[in-house]
């Protein structure tokens, strides 16, 4: 039984020094997580250094109290509306592209929220794809009322759902939900394989 275990365990090694130039180790895996996951933490973090407390930034947002801001940045799981994440982040000074998705943005508050807009935006970027209202929901796994209600100006989607939309049509999160940055993102780089990975 002892020398079976050892042939296995030299087998073993041998396999793993043999494999060790095959498997590429500079390979992108999986898929990305979506921008709007990492939301809770940019809100803490721009929170923690403005000093404000979350009723001071509810009432420079214009929101009723404190208790949304604290779900924005604790409840796991809470996905807020544009029009939300625009007024915290202009309470905080930041871009409200930035405070959604992690992308770059203007911080500068019009007359009327950059999120108003998202109607024209989602049905400009769905006719230029050439897709019906129930093919982008289809693309987007998401109802053919969340499309339509969203072109219609009849709901205010949430951070997920405008994400959703921008993958599926293959444009930036931060334009489609406030019209900041570029209309399209730039593509996902892949790591060049490692110089030493042995191809057959």
């Amino acid at each position: 039984m002892q020398y079976v275990s050892l042939k296995f365990f030299r087998d073993l090694l041998e396999l793993e020094l043999d494999a060790s130039g095959v498997i590429p180790t500079g390979v992108v895996r999986g898929r990305q997580n979506p921008r709007h996951k990492a939301l809770a933490a940019r809100l803490k973090k721009a929170r923690r250094a403005s000093g404000l407390s979350f009723d001071s930034i509810a009432e420079a947002a214009g929101i009723t109290d404190g208790s949304t801001v604290v779900h924005l940045e604790r409840k796991p799981g809470h996905v807020p509306r544009l029009d939300t994440v625009e007024k915290v982040a202009y309470a905080l000074g930041l871009s409200p592209a930035f405070l959604a998705y992690g992308l770059d943005g203007e911080c500068t508050r019009g007359e009327v929220l950059r999120a108003d807009g998202i109607a024209e935006r989602l049905q400009s970027a769905r006719q230029a794809r050439g897709l019906s209202m129930r093919a982008l929901a289809r693309l987007a796994g998401l109802t053919d009322t969340a499309v339509r209600t969203t072109e219609a100006g009849v709901t205010v989607p949430t951070v997920a759902t405008v994400e959703d939309f921008a993958k599926a049509l293959d444009v930036s999160p931060g334009w489609l939900a406030f019209n900041q940055g570029p209309r399209e993102l730039p593509k996902r780089r892949r790591a060049a394989p490692a110089a030493d990975a042995k191809h057959p």
